[in-house]
């Protein structure tokens, strides 16, 4: 069991939230969309610290590509997922068929820490229930940095800058800002990433669909 996962879950909660867990009966393909590019794997296995943060992680499949990729290479490594776990303005619909509501509230916490079971990459994973603006601000109090932090939340223009900006605090030197959803169809995220490695410095790299930059050294 990798110990910087054991380690930031007690300074995170004090405890391990996933003793006691029931998991509850989940698809064989976990449903998401662009949560096992390349761009992942590769990234999550350089050097240096094995801190990962995952922003907007749905139903586990980002989360799930990247721990997987630390457990089938032995690192001691742990990636931090920051969700409301309520969905996007998008998903709410009446009918809507993407998740179940249990007395109005979604499952999709639930259904997320269910998926993350069955890969059997519970000792790579800490959920964070949090907005993105407040998890932040909770992982600077404590101190934690990220070697690689991966952000798949809001698609406004505004918030993918707020998005930036917050977690690009957390993030230690020479680690990369991977965002995702880089698409005509998401104008406001396109605008957003060039305005960021704009204000930043830094270049933008593009790997369809999403958008890299790494913090200088």
């Amino acid at each position: 069991m990798p110990k910087l996962q054991q380690d930031l879950m007690f300074t995170l909660y004090g405890t391990d939230v996933w003793k006691g867990f029931e998991p509850v009966k989940v698809e064989d393909e976990v449903q998401g969309w662009n949560g096992n590019h390349p761009s992942l794997s590769r990234l999550v296995s350089t050097p240096g610290s094995q801190i990962v943060i995952d922003v907007g992680v749905w139903k586990g499949m980002s989360t799930i590509t990247m721990a997987s990729e630390m457990k089938r290479k032995g690192l001691d490594g742990c990636v931090i997922c920051v969700d409301t776990f309520l969905g996007s303005p998008e998903h709410w619909s009446p009918g809507s068929e993407l998740f179940e509501r249990r007395n109005g509230m979604p499952d999709l916490y639930q259904t997320f820490m269910s998926n993350v079971h069955a890969a059997g990459v519970v000792d790579y994973v800490i959920p964070m229930p949090q907005t993105s603006t407040t998890a932040a601000s909770i992982l600077r109090r404590l101190g934690i940095k990220a070697s690689v932090i991966h952000i798949d939340a809001a698609h406004e223009y505004e918030e993918v800058i707020r998005d930036a900006q917050e977690f690009w605090t957390v993030l230690e030197p020479g680690g990369f800002l991977i965002g995702d959803d880089y698409h005509w169809t998401w104008p406001g995220v396109v605008k957003g990433a060039a305005a960021f490695s704009l204000q930043e410095g830094v270049a933008l790299s593009i790997e369809p669909p999403k958008w890299i930059v790494q913090k200088p050294l």
